[in-house]
């Protein structure tokens, strides 16, 4: 995405309130909204994907098969259905599970937003987007095991919400 892109800034209670580029939104600290969805096919495996070295939080490191921002206008669930098209170019139908407040520290800045989790059920064949590199389908208590051995090869947003919805999935 494109960083002079706008999105809406929230309140800490999810309510809009003034608009910034991502890159104001990082170096501000501002609060935004984000959608993440965990797809899994019908033999109960998700879909992982490794995100490109051109990404500018936590490049080439392993994550959900879609994540992103909440455009200016969109619902959560608007913003997660334009997203699985868009990365993984597939319908999926998804059921929101939880909405969750989170804080990271990347690049020495706080990066703060609310995150709705989304779980959605598909055998439908994705096609990658040039946003990421490779994709796999993983059970969730083998993705658990490695999320312990290797964390570092996860984003760290990732291992926070799949303790979220691990019991779900």
């Amino acid at each position: 995405m494109d960083e002079n892109h706008y999105i809406e800034i929230v309140d800490e209670k999810d309510r809009v309130i003034g608009r910034a580029t991502k890159e104001e939104k990082f170096q501000k600290e501002l609060i935004s909204r984000n959608v993440v969805a965990f797809i899994k096919n019908n033999q109960d495996e998700l879909i992982i994907v490794k995100r490109s070295p051109r990404k500018q939080s936590w490049p080439s490191r392993l994550d959900l098969g879609t994540c992103g921002n909440v455009n200016i206008g969109e619902t959560y669930r608007q913003a997660i259905k334009r997203e699985i098209k868009e990365e993984l170019g597939i319908d999926c139908p998804v059921n929101l599970y939880n909405k969750i407040y989170t804080e990271v520290t990347e690049n020495q800045k706080q990066v703060k937003y609310f995150t709705a989790v989304f779980i959605g059920t598909t055998d439908e064949k994705p096609k990658l987007s040039d946003e990421l590199l490779a994709l796999r389908y993983v059970k969730p208590k083998e993705l658990g095991k490695q999320m312990k051995k290797n964390p570092d090869l996860f984003s760290p947003s990732f291992i926070r919400e799949f303790e979220v919805v691990k019991s779900a999935i």
